[in-house]
């Protein structure tokens, strides 16, 4: 609970300090290729954390991955991070300030779960749901596959769900029949 509060201060403060300079997309770049490159790479994520490795070898790594991938600016907030001794909530802060980003835009993240690919005329429908749901503002789909969902979707956006999956509707019928008194004679 704690690092997600120092991740939010520290992606504040950051989003604040690009606002002010102009560079807020490039800061959006930068944050969500972090965020992508801890998310793909857990033994980075494990020797950020890793109080057995020093600051300045973590500071190393962290310059050579990202030195000439990201601005000045955010190579010297990640440096900043390290100093205070925070290098290990960087997944987190690359999160916060990509959620903080994203909200500050309207921009609103809906995740589609399938069986398979969904076709356009799918994808345009579910946005048009989404983007009735939400209001105004701009809707970014991401699309994921899980083949045991046999059919149907499953819409995720913040903290709720719309399950429409043969999956939990097959879990659903078997949880009825449990439950069914009459069917336990049979």
């Amino acid at each position: 609970m704690a690092q997600i509060k120092v991740a939010s201060r520290y992606a504040k403060s950051l989003l604040g300090l690009v606002a002010e300079k102009g560079n807020m997309e490039e800061a959006f770049k930068d944050m969500s290729l972090i965020q992508k490159t801890c998310s793909e790479n857990r033994d980075l994520v494990v020797l950020l954390r890793s109080p057995v490795v020093n600051t300045e070898k973590k500071v190393s790594i962290l310059n050579t991955v990202y030195g000439k991938n990201v601005s000045e600016v955010t190579m010297l907030f990640i440096n900043l991070i390290a100093k205070n001794r925070r290098e290990g909530a960087l997944p987190e802060i690359a999160d916060a300030f990509v959620s903080q980003y994203k909200a500050m835009k309207g921009i609103t993240t809906a995740v589609v779960t399938s069986a398979a690919v969904l076709t356009d005329d799918a994808k345009k429908k579910i946005q048009d749901l989404v983007q009735k749901e939400v209001g105004g503002g701009t809707v970014e789909l991401q699309m994921e596959i899980n083949p045991e969902l046999i059919g149907g979707f499953i819409l995720r956006i913040g903290d709720k769900q719309l399950d429409t999956s043969i999956l939990s509707k097959v879990g659903d019928l078997r949880q009825e029949f449990k439950n069914n008194s009459f069917a336990k004679g049979i």
